[in-house]
């Protein structure tokens, strides 16, 4: 689940950037770092958590 939740912030990402909406990117962008933060404070060995 934590793979398509930051795969999920990936493509917002995406989309914001091909809208060009700055309000829209710097939303996406703002939420992108804070599942990248989740998903890093979740990593074990070294390795994520897996689907």
């Amino acid at each position: 689940m934590t793979l398509r939740l930051g795969r999920h912030a990936i493509q917002m990402l995406q989309a914001a950037r091909d809208a060009g909406e700055p309000t829209l990117i710097a939303q996406a962008e703002a939420m992108a770092m804070a599942v990248g933060f989740v998903l890093a404070s979740r990593i074990q060995d070294g390795m994520p958590e897996t689907d």
